[in-house]
């Protein structure tokens, strides 16, 4: 007979990922002694300790615990799924998902209001960071679906490409760089201008990285006289003068059709990249996160051209 249930179950797998017996209950709206209540129960059941303090009052999990959690993890992903098949075709249901800045700002309008007319009544939580919290969203289990523009986990995670996009060198609307453009200079040859740049958990900024390394450029070098981790920001800070920016291309769009910004190709065939969906191999879907993902791959939906 089956000795533990999915609360306990739960408490674990939320213990184990913030590390904290105190976050846990503080996540769960559960008190501290209710969450250790939980975890004693469950070493009941399964005849050993499933957490060790270590020598900074932390905790971590034993071998038990190793053995324990991705099982856990599965039966909890199994029942997700299992609830998810009641219910009037996905009405009123939620999808968490997560995305990366340009995603969130140029491919999730589209892709949600698409979808939101295939389910009627899908409601969306999204939530927003670079590529690097959203891949910890995802670890968590926080979400299940997400959309970045850097492929940072691959044994982990499966990426699937979204969209194309490419990295160009922006400039303030000014008559200096209007002739430069008018000469046909590319934008490494700017490079040497004060440069503004996004975070180092960006996708943006990791694809940039990638390209000065392809150049054997030290970015070290570089002038970077400000780091913005919002792409509108960046982009009015260049606007006004600050200095130049490698960008999202469809980032950069509105403000380069409006006539603020100009815009550099890094090179003449361009400097590409991809923007991911991305979900985690051992996590299973739910029906709607299923469907959302067979619509991605679709491709019926508004694409940001």
């Amino acid at each position: 007979m089956v000795e533990f249930n999915l609360k306990q179950l739960e408490v674990f797998v939320t213990v184990a990922r913030l590390g904290s017996f105190t976050r846990a209950a503080q996540a769960l709206y559960l008190t501290q002694s209710t969450v250790s209540a939980h975890i004693q129960a469950l070493e009941r059941a399964l005849g050993g300790p499933l957490f060790q303090r270590t020598t900074r009052r932390q905790i971590c999990l034993t071998w038990q615990g190793e053995t324990a959690l991705p099982i856990a993890r599965e039966i909890l992903d199994h029942c997700q799924a299992l609830q998810s098949l009641s219910g009037p075709g996905g009405e009123g249901e939620t999808l968490d998902l997560a995305a990366s800045t340009v995603p969130a700002q140029c491919l999730l309008p589209g892709l949600m209001a698409g979808f939101s007319r295939l389910r009627p009544g899908c409601r969306f939580r999204l939530r927003k960071g670079d590529s690097a919290q959203v891949h910890r969203l995802l670890e968590e289990g926080t979400v299940a679906v997400g959309f970045v523009g850097a492929a940072l986990e691959p044994e982990q995670c499966l990426y699937e490409p979204v969209l194309q996009d490419q990295l160009v060198l922006v400039t303030a609307n000014t008559a200096r760089f209007r002739a430069l453009r008018d000469q046909g200079v590319l934008g490494r040859a700017l490079l040497g201008e004060p440069m503004l740049c996004r975070e180092p958990g960006s996708g943006t900024r990791r694809r940039f990285d990638a390209y000065l390394e392809q150049l054997g450029t030290d970015p070290a070098g570089l002038r970077i006289v400000a780091q913005i981790d919002q792409p509108d920001a960046l982009l009015g800070a260049v606007a006004s003068g600050l200095g130049v920016a490698v960008c999202s291309a469809l980032a950069a769009r509105d403000r380069l059709e409006q006539g603020s910004l100009l815009s550099f190709q890094l090179e003449e065939e361009g400097c590409r990249r991809s923007l991911y969906l991305v979900t985690r191999r051992d996590r299973i879907l739910t029906e709607l996160e299923a469907e959302l993902c067979r619509f991605v791959r679709e491709g019926a939906w508004e694409r940001p051209e």
